[in-house]
């Protein structure tokens, strides 16, 4: 409602649980008859706490949503971009996509997927006006964080305002950004990634999730 309002525009709901083959369906079907300029595939679901405990049903929903479904809204997507020579595709990846992150395993392996996809569709469609981004945020201030089992404290510590996010990541597509991971907590885990051995990279992040709240 505030959309149409303050801007004008047509604002069309399509509610859909993307965990189910149903949902991702009939989200794909609506983007594939629509052919939308911009695609932000920003759904996702993640949890803190060991693999051996972790539920199979919670973990398959997460996969289903974090993985799956975000491949299958960007196939519904890209055919129409690439034929329009215009347009692309903002994959939610993570700060997590850039290592491993015991106590959030199968979450972590989830946007790890999506910053590698992101990447080969990047290159595929390099050359042509279509661009793929994988935006790899660290913890911004929405309801994730308390959903997947943190206190808020945690969140906003070193929270990105979801507006400031936002700004920095449209501007990040339009200079041709493959991967963008906004503010200093970004780019210092992504330099982590790169100049520390992958076990001091993995224990950090162990240890952080240890201690959090």
């Amino acid at each position: 409602m505030q959309l149409r309002v303050l801007h004008g525009v047509t604002v069309r709901v399509l509610p859909a649980d993307l965990s189910t083959a149903e949902g991702r369906h009939a989200v794909a079907a609506e983007l594939r008859s629509r052919s939308p300029w911009l695609l932000i595939n920003n759904a996702g679901l993640g949890w803190r706490g060991g693999f051996v405990e972790e539920d199979a049903a919670q973990a398959w929903q997460m996969l289903a949503v974090n993985v799956v479904a975000l491949h299958d809204l960007a196939a519904a997507v890209l055919p129409g971009n690439l034929d329009a020579h215009d347009g692309g595709v903002v994959n939610l990846a993570s700060i997590a996509a850039f290592q491993p992150v015991p106590l959030m395993a199968t979450y972590a392996a989830s946007k790890a997927f999506v910053l590698s996809l992101s990447e080969a569709l990047a290159e595929e469609v390099r050359g042509s006006r279509v661009r793929v981004m994988a935006l790899c945020p660290g913890p911004v201030r929405t309801e994730f964080a308390t959903t997947a089992g943190f206190t808020s404290r945690f969140d906003t510590a070193v929270h990105l305002g979801v507006g400031l996010c936002v700004r920095r990541a449209l501007r990040a597509l339009d200079r041709g950004r493959v991967v963008y991971a906004p503010g200093a907590l970004g780019y210092a885990t992504r330099s982590a990634g790169r100049l520390l051995p992958r076990a001091v990279v993995r224990r950090l992040a162990g240890g952080v999730l240890r201690r959090a709240p």
